[in-house]
């Protein structure tokens, strides 16, 4: 009887134990903090990580907007000599990686619940900017981590895929969700801070981004790019308001970087080249007030020589150059993707090529005056009396859309070596005297090299990679880049 009293006082115990273990595991699960993040702030925090990578002071403004020779430096001139800061490569690439992730997340949320065509249309969004980031990351690199991207503890050292067939996968991907959108159902309840939730701005964008993806390869697989921009260009960008920008607004700590770098930090370190003050001098270029502001000493436009030692742009004061227009380091100056200005420039290119119907001279002037247009300059006749004087020529398509990409530093430095504009006269780029130099490079970079990181903790991929794409060099060229 003593024993069996045990074995009741013991199974009391289990039973009482099994309970309350039951008891606290509801009680842990805090119903104000879900351990399922809703898609939509995935989406946000996606879209802010991509913009202020693309446009923060160390990325698009010190890589960016002075590798393609825009900015020099008013002092500190180590960027335009091509010596780069290790960490901020590090953070690009994996904050990059990151919103990529959140991406990811997006779809996988999505597989847990039936949302019918709602779901379809959040995976398509997901899958249109990861891809719009992916290929962003291919121009600026080369081969990068991509199949066995994303994989978390199950490959936590990922290979590196081919840079081409990246290329291939990016178009079906982009093209697979453009044409699975349907607009008329919903999408995200909120939280985009491209287009608001319009679906159908979001195909504008896909079939864009595919333009774009397209005429990359027009020099190394002209098939493909004619097929790719063929089937696109009808559903693409019509508009400036179309444009894919990342809406900043004037509340930190949404703010455009730039405002932050300008404004909050007081570092106003940037001003314009000589060079481009020169083109855009010679041509009588209307932007050139919407871009810079004269020179305090002089009241002209002036620049400062692109390329020149720390002592020798510390020397110049500050008054004696055009600094930038204060719109652009506004609070709420937008963050471009991809625009309607980028679009026209590519028919044009594709219609010159027989790729798609229409007038190359019709889309080149579109082009030129959507830039005029989104630079504030509505004169019909003053942007006409423009276009006449730059007719459309092959050339001249070239140096007109290095001069309309301002501002979109790494894409516009990707047309730069597309289209060879480094040995383009009338573009006006310069060589860096190899003698002031940080590296054995005088002219427009090819590619950025691998981040120190990638070297450290994935080193093997990363050698693989190196010897894949020829050298992890600032010379090597990428696939498209035949020149």
């Amino acid at each position: 009887m003593k024993n069996l009293n045990k074995l009741y006082i013991l199974l009391f115990a289990v039973l009482v134990f099994a309970t309350s273990c039951e008891d606290l595991t509801e009680i842990n699960e805090d119903p104000n903090r879900p351990t399922e993040v809703p898609v939509e702030y995935l989406l946000t925090s996606a879209e802010r990580q991509l913009g202020n990578r693309l446009y923060g002071g160390f990325d698009n403004v010190a890589f960016g907007m002075t590798v393609s020779q825009y900015w020099a430096q008013n002092e500190y001139s180590d960027e335009t000599r091509y010596q780069f800061r290790a960490n901020t490569n590090n953070t690009f690439w994996s904050d990059f990686y990151t919103a990529i992730n959140d991406l990811q997340e997006i779809k996988k949320v999505n597989t847990t619940i039936d949302k019918g065509q709602q779901g379809i249309n959040q995976n398509a969004v997901a899958t249109i900017l990861q891809s719009w980031a992916y290929h962003s990351m291919v121009d600026i690199y080369g081969d990068i981590p991509f199949e066995e991207a994303l994989q978390g503890v199950d490959i936590p050292s990922p290979a590196y895929s081919d840079q081409e067939l990246i290329y291939s996968a990016l178009i079906d991907s982009v093209s697979s969700a453009v044409a699975a959108i349907d607009p008329s159902a919903p999408g995200f309840p909120g939280g985009d801070v491209i287009f608001d939730g319009d679906l159908s701005k979001w195909q504008k964008f896909g079939n864009s981004l595919l333009l774009r993806i397209g005429i990359r390869l027009s020099d190394v697989n002209p098939s493909l790019a004619e097929q790719t921009i063929s089937a696109a260009a009808e559903g693409a960008m019509k508009s400036n308001a179309d444009n894919a920008a990342i809406q900043y607004i004037t509340a930190q700590p949404n703010v455009n970087p730039l405002y932050v770098s300008y404004v909050v930090n007081g570092r106003q370190d940037y001003c314009a080249t000589e060079n481009f003050i020169e083109l855009l001098n010679g041509l009588g270029d209307p932007r050139i007030g919407e871009y810079f502001v004269p020179a305090a000493n002089t009241g002209t436009f002036e620049g400062l020589p692109y390329g020149v030692t720390s002592a020798v742009a510390a020397g110049i004061s500050r008054d004696a150059v055009s600094q930038l227009n204060p719109q652009v380091y506004a609070a709420d100056f937008p963050g471009t993707l991809m625009g309607f200005v980028e679009t026209s420039f590519i028919l044009a290119e594709a219609a010159s090529n027989g790729w798609i119907g229409g007038s190359a001279a019709d889309y080149y002037a579109q082009a030129i005056t959507a830039s005029m247009n989104y630079w504030n300059i509505t004169d019909g006749n003053a942007i006409g009396d423009y276009i006449a004087a730059n007719p459309y020529t092959e050339d001249n398509l070239k140096v007109q859309k290095y001069i309309a990409m301002y501002y979109e530093g790494w894409q516009s430095w990707a047309e730069i070596r597309r289209l060879d504009l480094e040995s383009l006269p009338a573009a006006n780029l310069v060589e860096i005297d190899p003698a002031v130099n940080f590296v054995d490079v005088s002219n427009i970079l090819n590619r950025r090299l691998y981040p120190q990181d990638e070297q450290n903790l994935n080193g093997a991929n990363y050698q693989n990679a190196a010897s894949n794409i020829g050298s992890d060099a600032y010379d090597t060229n990428l696939f498209w880049d035949l020149d």
